[in-house]
């Protein structure tokens, strides 16, 4: 007979009812990346993001694995987040200018060899260019970037939160040393055989590091079973060794619940012969979870939240897929042979390959290679004819 956990999903789902999972013995158990995602968020969402995380702050539970990243990291991502919003709208005129320039260099053209108009052309693009500055200008004052700043972000609010559960007693008790060596063998055994979670960190760290997910996703198993909770689990870790992606949806792993829910039963032999049931876990991706929060515990947002809430990876990837090309052109255009199969060359001259004419390219495919922690690396394919 089937498992019944082979026929049930798991997919991460905005429409979840967070106030129902709550009142039924649920807690909500929060990864490092989670909080450390904050700084990246621009002021809007960040605020909305934190008003979800207070309104259940009651129901958080913090590992002590995330406890102790979370502190390696958090001051340098504020002073970073700070950089980066505070220099967010100089970042954009100077794109503008430089799309400008090079805008007026293609016109130079046109006026050194005497074409009609070519002259009132370039004074036009300078009026047009002076018009969109004007236009971002009195967007970033419309939404109060710097009040924002200066108001709402003069303390590291994100990290007061945290010290807000620790100081509640919020935090699941740590491993002996003893049980950590314990967990890096067997992630060691299970690396190999790509047991999930955590063996796609094998390769990239080191030491007891490279163990840190499977270290977070024992601990949260400990605690369900020994405080009989169900978990609200949400990471933004989304490599293959957490979920499946398929369609813009995040499925975790099956592998993942069974090994929860097996081995947060509790044994006949240790409940008077009466063998006791499995706890259940409801992943989440963060940006799902703070939907349903706010969906279900009528958490207000912004018009600015829904915009970033309705765009996915499809739509935001159609939105820079000219700005990454351009920023590769010149690296592609005098490249040499770094872009050429060399064995299918004929040579018509002695100097080889100085510059690629690209009048023609489109995106061909993405994939997202990687969201950890505060980035996300996408790679994109772009299709360049040789004409």
């Amino acid at each position: 007979m089937a498992n019944q956990n082979e026929s049930m999903s798991f997919v991460s789902n905005d429409s979840v009812d967070v106030a129902t999972l709550i009142a039924n013995n649920y807690v909500v158990v929060c990864d490092t990346n989670v909080y450390l995602g904050l700084y990246r968020f621009s002021p809007d969402y960040a605020n909305f993001a934190l008003d979800c995380l207070k309104k259940i702050r009651a129901h958080l539970m913090l590992p002590y694995t995330v406890k102790v990243e979370y502190h390696k990291h958090n001051q340098a991502l504020f002073k970073r987040r700070q950089d980066v919003i505070e220099n967010s709208i100089q970042d954009t005129m100077n794109l503008i200018e430089t799309q400008r320039n090079k805008l007026k260099n293609s016109c130079a053209t046109l006026i050194t060899r005497q074409f009609p108009g070519a002259d009132e052309f370039q004074d036009e693009i300078d009026n047009k260019y002076n018009e969109l500055k004007n236009m971002l200008t009195d967007y970033f004052d419309e939404r109060s970037v710097f009040t924002l700043i200066q108001d709402s972000w003069k303390s590291d609010v994100v990290k007061e939160l945290v010290q807000d559960l620790l100081d509640n007693n919020q935090v699941m008790d740590d491993f002996t040393r003893d049980e950590i060596y314990g967990i890096c063998e067997d992630g060691e055994n299970r690396y190999k055989k790509e047991i999930p979670p955590g063996y796609k960190d094998g390769k990239k760290k080191d030491g007891i590091r490279k163990y840190s997910d499977l270290i977070l996703w024992k601990e949260v198993i400990r605690f369900a079973k020994e405080e009989q909770k169900n978990i609200i689990f949400v990471t933004d870790d989304v490599k293959p060794d957490w979920w499946k992606i398929e369609s813009d949806q995040y499925e975790f792993l099956p592998q993942l619940v069974q090994e929860f829910e097996r081995d947060t039963k509790i044994r006949a032999s240790a409940n008077g012969g009466v063998t006791g049931t499995s706890m259940k876990i409801v992943p989440f991706v963060s940006a799902d979870f703070y939907e349903a929060v706010s969906k279900s515990l009528d958490v207000p947002r912004s018009d600015v939240v829904d915009q970033a809430l309705k765009i996915t990876d499809k739509d935001y990837i159609e939105s820079i897929q000219y700005q990454v090309f351009d920023s590769i052109i010149d690296n592609l255009k005098y490249s040499g042979f770094d872009y050429v199969d060399e064995s299918e060359l004929t040579y018509s001259g002695s100097d080889g390959i100085d510059e690629w004419e690209i009048d023609n390219y489109e995106l061909n495919s993405f994939t997202m290679f990687e969201r950890d922690g505060d980035q996300i690396i996408y790679e994109l394919v772009y299709n360049v004819p040789n004409e």
